[in-house]
């Protein structure tokens, strides 16, 4: 009795260690399937956003010039993200999705937000800074560099362009307290 016991658990555990690679094969082919499907969700998110900032008030209330130019980098970007949903979408076991992912962290639909807010206060600047050619060229430096701005700019980037609007910003304040008369007593 003791015998066929011993047996059965060994043919038992022969039993579990055949399935031990297929279960654990599939439950390695899962998580890659469910990393995939939350890589394509995140990137269908993030392209959301970026199709409703390209119509919201905050971009087209721009000047005309400086909203198309606007749209156009939102626009390459949602193809950018296309080709990453599309390639996650048909992903093979080659396909790195923690390295799309890190990627995909990266892109950051914000910046385009900022870059909004910097050249609406830009042109807010412009017809004040007119007079003023050191402050005239801080405020399309800032125009420019925030123009330039993508999804992949850095932060660093931003900052730049904000740069240029302060010191447009200083310029006009320059100008004003040098112009303005003393009051006399």
């Amino acid at each position: 009795m003791k015998h066929s016991t011993s047996r059965a658990l060994a043919a038992a555990a022969a039993g579990v260690a055949l399935l031990a690679p297929t279960a654990a094969g599939h439950a390695a082919e899962a998580a890659p399937k469910a990393q995939t499907k939350q890589l394509v969700k995140d990137v269908a998110g993030k392209d959301k956003r970026l199709a409703r900032l390209a119509t919201s008030t905050k971009v087209t209330r721009l000047a005309d010039e400086n909203e198309q130019v606007l749209v156009a980098n939102i626009t390459e970007d949602r193809a950018d993200l296309a080709e990453l949903k599309t390639a996650a979408e048909a992903a093979d076991s080659t396909y790195d999705a923690k390295a799309v992912r890190k990627d995909l962290r990266s892109f950051r639909v914000e910046n385009y937000v900022l870059a909004a807010n910097i050249v609406k206060q830009a042109e807010a600047l412009a017809d004040e800074a007119a007079a003023d050619p050191e402050a005239a060229a801080a405020v399309d430096a800032a125009i420019d560099a925030a123009l330039a701005l993508t999804a992949d700019s850095t932060k660093a980037d931003v900052k730049a362009a904000r740069v240029h609007l302060q010191t447009a910003h200083e310029e006009l304040d320059a100008e004003e307290t040098t112009t303005t008369p003393a009051p006399t007593a």
